[in-house]
């Protein structure tokens, strides 16, 4: 696909900008330099003069999966357009669907790359690759910051100050990104956003035994059983509900989780009514489980006396309940009410922008990627027995941004965490801030009434790119 670009106009953050939006394909080559595809890039740079633009910030973003496409990131509003989202979220998913433009995008502030994986978006792979080293976290981040570095250079933008932003997998992108040896030598970042951070995940997953990951959790469920009523219901507010959650969950219930089968009967029917007041589920149900419930659980157990499941990336959403004795399959609420509207609101971005169609598809996700996806990492090296991986691999994902944060005295981190996410929950991007090496002077947390796609509605993304906009501008000031 040739490269395309026009020029436009907008109002952004109350300033008139006209910007130059392109897109164009990125290389990617294998160590011994033979191409196996490319990555696409679509760019908004405000049209300045050579010596403004020179110096202004660039923020390069990606989705996650991993294996998804950035059209998420892309029609949040974070850029000039973003996806028409109904305020009502039992609208359902019937069109018109359709873009808007976003007057609180950061174009003001930063010029944006949105870039794809080959195999995503408009990523193109040549017949016959094999793209198995890509799919990998050292891999992905190699060539994604090779692709910076070429984007960097052939827009002569050495000087700007650079800003990376990832979502979901983006998260650990952006970590393994920044910490890798091209990009530390190459194109070092100024700062880190990570936007549903997923870095932690291995030390905050809900599976059997791990105390921190259902600990973590609880501050999630409380504020979805705040939103529709069944539980926390003391609370003026979801965050006071939050606050109270998280006190509980690293205090006295993690004394009553790490004990067991032997903790006395007594006490866990006292926990498990507190629990049920706080996250809606009953109190004999919590009991029969030791006060365990995982998030999938919770999501179809949390609404069932009125026939309803809460979503998965946004638990605000429902659905009527499936039924496993008929076959029936579970259905995201969330995902099957907003991405109908972002795959065709990009269609109809394409259209608009370049009055043309792409000639080749733009492909939402790249299963092969998820499917073969290599999770090791060489930070685990020294847990290693017999030449593989011990039971003890940690996967110490998060040991890279203290790391980078280490390296780079200036580089600042940015955690914006939805409050009704179940995947990437508000208590484990707490649990991240508590447990790992990082300066808290030069990170910034927010919660976002959201979900995953915590950017899908208009007064979530209004402050969101608020406070994007405090987090780049407070870097070069």
């Amino acid at each position: 696909m040739d490269e395309r670009r026009v020029i436009r106009s907008a109002t952004c953050n109350g300033r008139p900008i006209d910007y130059a939006m392109s897109l164009e394909q990125i290389p990617l080559r294998t160590a011994d330099g033979t191409q196996v595809g490319t990555l696409s890039a679509f760019s908004y740079i405000a049209e300045t003069d050579a010596e403004t633009r020179r110096h202004r910030p660039v923020l390069f973003l990606t989705n996650g999966g991993p294996g998804a496409a950035s059209s998420y990131l892309h029609l949040s509003g974070i850029g000039p357009f973003r996806a028409q989202i109904p305020a009502d979220l039992e609208s359902g998913v019937r069109a018109p669907y359709g873009i808007e433009e976003s007057p609180s995008s950061l174009l003001d502030t930063a010029d944006l790359v949105f870039i794809d994986a080959p195999g995503t978006g408009f990523g193109t792979v040549a017949e016959g690759a094999d793209l198995t080293p890509f799919f990998s976290m050292e891999g992905d981040a190699e060539a994604f910051a090779r692709a910076i570095t070429e984007w960097v250079g052939r827009h002569r933008r050495w000087d700007s100050p650079k800003y990376f932003l990832g979502e979901s997998y983006g998260t650990h992108r952006a970590a393994f990104l920044a910490s890798s040896t091209h990009g530390m030598s190459t194109v070092p970042l100024d700062g880190i956003a990570l936007l549903g951070q997923a870095v932690n995940i291995q030390e905050t997953a809900e599976r059997p035994g791990n105390v921190p990951g259902a600990l973590a959790n609880v501050p999630y469920k409380a504020a979805v059983a705040w939103y529709h009523g069944a539980g926390s219901r003391e609370h003026e507010s979801v965050e006071d509900a939050i606050h109270a959650a998280l006190d509980y969950a690293w205090g006295d219930l993690a004394t009553a989780m790490l004990q067991g089968t032997s903790l006395p009967g007594a006490e866990l029917q006292a926990e498990a009514a507190r629990l049920s007041g706080m996250i809606g589920i009953p109190a004999e149900e919590l009991v029969r489980s030791r006060l365990w419930i995982s998030k999938t659980d919770f999501r179809t157990r949390l609404l069932r006396d009125r026939g309803l499941e809460v979503g998965v990336n946004d638990s605000r959403y429902t659905s009527p309940a499936t039924d496993p004795g008929f076959g029936e399959l579970g259905l995201d609420a969330a995902g099957t009410h907003l991405s109908p509207r972002y795959t065709a609101a990009f269609a109809q971005l394409f259209e608009e922008l370049f009055d043309d169609t792409p000639g080749i598809p733009y492909l939402v996700h790249d299963v092969n990627a998820a499917r073969e996806w290599e999770w090791a990492d060489q930070g685990g090296a020294l847990f290693m027995s017999m030449g593989k991986p011990s039971p003890f691999h940690t996967y110490p994902y998060p040991a890279r941004l203290s790391r980078w944060m280490k390296q780079m005295p200036s580089g600042r981190l940015f955690i914006g965490t939805g409050i009704y996410d179940s995947l990437t929950t508000i208590g484990s991007a707490d649990h991240l801030l508590r447990q790992w090496d990082l300066p808290r002077d030069r990170v910034v947390s927010h919660w976002y009434d959201g979900g995953h796609m915590m950017y899908s509605e208009r007064d979530t993304v209004v402050k969101l790119n608020a406070d994007l906009r405090d987090f780049v501008t407070g870097g070069h000031e």
